[in-house]
């Protein structure tokens, strides 16, 4: 049998040296596109997230939150829905759910809450307390995780106790409080699209346009009854 040459066994070592370094180079190179597709993904995670568009909520029972709801969706570029209650409220209903617990009722809600941030709640206050649909939307159907401001109405300033049991049921709910503030009742829609304009520059909460009227560096106007 004849014996390999010097010059075969020094070619075959090249020849695995030369393997084995693009083998290496192969699974290096493998893994830094692994890396790059899951840090793509999470970027464009991250760009999904920030480019959802804020959804204005509201429930309203005489129109002064949907005032407000039209005003916010206005100067946010925002999408705007109801909150589908079911029941038709009288005095006795309202006190039966602000002093007793009463809960709401409402159909399913028609667009897909996981497709906005934030989400803002726009509902009256009855009682020092926030209304029954806005306490049920709020608990029960916007999911978990959620960044949320609410918007009240009432006949008077939002009381700070009030202010700080709607923050409360917010973060107990699993969502991620941003924000509870207050609008007086009793203004057309002129001067709530002012007052609203007017909030929203001071508070820094989104670039709103200039004011179209006159009011918008006046206090909402107070009226004798809570606001719907």
């Amino acid at each position: 049998m004849l014996k390999e040459s010097p010059i075969r066994k020094i070619t075959f070592f090249v020849c695995m040296i030369f393997l084995l370094a693009a083998g290496s180079a192969c699974a290096t190179a493998d893994k830094e596109q692994s890396a790059g597709s899951a840090s793509a993904a999470a970027e464009k995670e991250k760009a999904d997230i920030s480019i959802k568009k804020p959804l204005v909520s509201y429930y309203s029972r005489t129109g002064n939150a949907r005032m407000v709801a039209s005003a916010l969706a206005k100067h946010l570029d925002a999408e705007v829905a109801e909150i589908p209650s079911e029941k038709d409220r009288g005095i006795f209903t309202i006190i039966g759910e602000q002093y007793f617990g009463g809960d709401d009722r409402q159909k399913p809600f028609e667009k897909n809450l996981q497709d906005y941030s934030p989400i803002i709640v726009v509902a009256p206050i009855y009682l020092m307390k926030l209304s029954a649909p806005g306490r049920f939307f709020i608990k029960d159907v916007i999911p978990k995780g959620s960044e949320v401001y609410v918007f009240t109405t009432s006949g008077g300033p939002l009381a700070g106790s009030t202010q700080k049991s709607i923050t409360a049921m917010v973060t107990d709910s699993g969502l991620v409080a941003k924000g509870v503030y207050g609008f007086q009742a009793g203004k057309t829609q002129e001067e709530i699209d002012g007052a609203v304009s007017a909030f929203l520059k001071e508070h820094q909460l989104i670039a709103a346009p200039p004011a179209q009227s006159d009011t918008s560096d006046q206090e909402p106007a107070g009226n004798t009854g809570e606001g719907t």
